[in-house]
């Protein structure tokens, strides 16, 4: 942990009692005797006296913002040195027929040189990066792509594929996961405008250079690039067992479905190279068993089952989607081993600590990985953290309810913070606090004070400028990469310097990414019903070129979309190429003149379908 630094030498002085008078003030023989009203007099002119002094002391003693200690914004050193993990981007070579490219973008790519051709294991998250290791490869060998590999649905795997297709009428074989297109269409449209933006703070992406170190698994996630672009083809080959056991381009390889990271994650063992291709299962990370972008709990026994099953092959290479290669027999049997180890442990006594009924934060006080694991260098906490494992694990088995029934129906979070500062005798009194926590280096508690001011007076100038600080000194002072992201882009937006929105070009290629019952399961969520909750409309759309039908009814204050019927009676009625559809929603209807709507027929008044499409949000992150 980097020193602090002290500007000047200032303590917090506690508020002294009340003054009063004294016994022998009070009891003095010597002096002349007071009758009755003569004494009330003095008692009230004293305790007026003493009030008054009371309050200029208070005013004088409360630390004023301009005299907070000041503190040095050093990065932590150890999560500094980790960037060297991935910072160069080079063709690592790690046999004489696998090489990957890494510092590219926030995933690897990597190349297997098979007899008849080559096979591409992921693909970056940036078509701009997946061109640029392509025309390293090629540096390397000419062979032709014959098939490309998805490990997982993750963006930073599949969103760069357009760099590697040389030719878009004779495409290679593109294998994954039978629940990959499903994983695709769920992250995408379940609560995808609240996952970009948290996605946006935990790599990153918006913070400052003197701030930015790294993205724990990756230099950085390439996002918003004029030129780049994040695509995506569907896959033609996917794997329905457990394992598969075929023959890729004159090389005889066994695919394997390994959950960890995620469900739908596969990886690529290949014998006579002694190389398994394990995706995200391991990183030279503490795993993210829990992942703060949001996101189910990840299931750690079936992921340390997966490193078991790496472990039984006794693979000399092992070549990870992120950080770099382990190399020797020896040294993979000792990573996976601690790898599957520590997941185990941090999953079993979470488990050990929930049975004795404590809460969550009690079991992450519990739950203290020892240092055999927790300083070996595949566990360092640089992308996934025990706490937020523990968290997960309760989550997984018990759901949010800690079990303490104060949390059946707690309290908002904006009537806790009007009620502490209330309690604690108003704003001025809870910032004073908050500055006193900062002094005495309490920056998490002065964090939270801070943030309760906001709640109940959002432009105090003060208080949001030590929240900003707070943010910034604990991002700064973390040795977890997204933690410090998170931190930092959050001071970042409480400053007032940045609004986390998805931009018209991102949202323009996820619509364009999805299909048209995607595209409708994502308007009902998007439904305003303290608006709309009266109405009953029923719209049907036919999309002319899938020759498929779906209806949005609206009823009971929901938005129901089928695909299995054919109303007889409707409202409006919309006939339409796929391609139009998607055109309408990312121009946001208010803005489209339906009849200049390239294959977009509308039966019925322009003006009620606008109507209609005016009781859903405009935007999904909005």
């Amino acid at each position: 942990m980097p020193e602090l630094i002290f500007s000047r030498s200032l303590t917090y002085t506690a508020y002294t009692s009340k003054p009063g008078l004294s016994d022998h003030e009070l009891s003095d023989s010597s002096q002349p005797a007071m009758n009755t009203v003569e004494f009330l007099f003095v008692l009230l002119v004293c305790a007026l006296a003493a009030f008054v002094g009371y309050q200029v002391q208070l005013s004088s003693k409360k630390p004023e913002l301009s005299t907070r200690v000041i503190r040095d914004m050093v990065a932590e050193k150890e999560l500094v040195e980790h960037s060297k993990e991935f910072q160069k981007k080079e063709i690592r070579k790690v046999s004489d027929n696998i090489y990957m490219g890494i510092g590219y973008a926030l995933g690897n790519a990597i190349m297997v040189i098979a007899p008849d051709g080559l096979i591409i294991v992921d693909v970056t998250e940036s078509s701009m990066a997946a061109k640029e290791i392509l025309a390293e490869f090629r540096k390397i060998t000419q062979k032709p792509i014959k098939a490309i590999i998805y490990t997982h649905h993750h963006t930073d795997h599949i969103g760069g594929v357009g760099g590697f297709i040389e030719d878009p009428s004779n495409l290679p074989d593109i294998w994954a996961h039978e629940q990959l297109p499903l994983e695709i269409r769920k992250f995408h449209t379940t609560a995808y405008g609240a996952k970009f933006k948290r996605s946006m703070r935990q790599f990153g992406v918006f913070v400052t250079k003197d701030k930015f170190q790294n993205a724990g698994i990756g230099i950085q996630l390439n996002y918003g690039k004029a030129k780049d672009s994040m695509g995506f083809i569907l896959p033609n080959k996917l794997l329905e067992e457990m394992e598969l056991d075929t023959n890729i381009a004159g090389l005889d390889v066994r695919l394997m479905k390994i959950p960890g990271e995620t469900s739908d994650q596969i990886g690529l063992w290949v014998p006579s190279y002694k190389a398994f291709m394990c995706a995200d299962d391991i990183y030279r990370a503490f795993p993210n068993i829990y992942t703060i972008r949001g996101a189910p709990a990840r299931d750690p026994v079936a992921w340390y089952t997966s490193l078991q099953r790496m472990l039984d092959l006794k693979p000399e290479y092992l070549v990870p989607s992120h950080t770099q290669p382990i190399i020797g027999k020896e040294n993979v049997q000792k990573v996976l081993e601690m790898y599957r180890d520590g997941i185990q442990f941090v999953h079993d006594q979470a488990i050990r600590f929930i049975n004795k009924g404590y809460s969550p934060d009690d079991v992450v006080k519990h739950v203290i990985m020892p240092d055999k694991l927790r300083l070996h260098s595949h566990l360092r906490e640089f992308y996934g953290t025990v706490p937020w494992s523990v968290k997960g694990v309760f989550q997984l088995y018990l759901g949010w309810f800690s079990g303490d029934p104060v949390d059946l129906f707690p309290l908002s979070n904006s009537d806790k913070a009007s009620r502490i500062v209330a309690l604690a005798g108003g704003v001025s009194e809870v910032l004073s606090a908050a500055i006193k926590a900062w002094n005495d280096n309490d920056i998490q508690w002065a964090l939270e004070l801070a943030s309760y001011v906001l709640v109940v007076d959002d432009r105090n100038a003060e208080a949001r400028k030590l929240k900003v600080d707070c943010l910034t000194l604990l991002g700064m002072r973390n040795i977890n990469a997204i933690a410090s992201n998170y931190y930092i882009t959050s001071a970042l937006e409480t400053s007032g310097a940045l609004h986390l929105e998805i931009d018209d070009k991102h949202r323009a290629e996820i619509i364009q990414a999805l299909g048209a019952r995607e595209l409708f399961e994502l308007v009902t969520t998007m439904y305003k019903y303290e608006e709309c909750g009266g109405r009953s409309d029923v719209v049907v759309f036919e999309i002319i070129d899938k020759k498929e039908l779906y209806t949005i009814q609206l009823r009971n204050f929901v938005a129901i979309m089928r695909d299995d019927i054919r109303p007889e009676q409707y409202d409006l009625r919309v006939r339409a190429t796929e391609q139009a559809v998607k055109t309408m929603m990312a121009e946001r209807i208010v803005n489209v003149r339906l009849r200049d709507l390239k294959d977009f027929k509308l039966e019925g008044s322009e003006e009620k379908f606008r109507n209609f499409m005016a009781c859903f949000e405009s935007d999904w992150n909005k």
